[in-house]
């Protein structure tokens, strides 16, 4: 199995998401547009989507 692999040092801030299936570096702006619905969540893997609703659930119940 290969990765696609994309330089994103010119779309900062980004986050890091360690997620089932390994890391993902995300740019904030690509977060942000699914979240406001300019992008299909669809844009973003299942085991990232897992991950940050996992980690969000911690953060809303701690």
């Amino acid at each position: 199995m290969t990765a696609k692999i994309h330089d994103i040092a010119d779309q900062r801030p980004h986050l890091m998401v360690v997620a089932s299936d390994g890391a993902h570096v995300i740019p904030r702006e690509l977060i942000q547009s699914v979240i406001d619905g300019k992008k299909p969540s669809t844009i973003l893997t299942e085991p990232v989507v897992q991950r940050i609703i996992e980690e969000w659930l911690q953060k809303v119940t701690n």
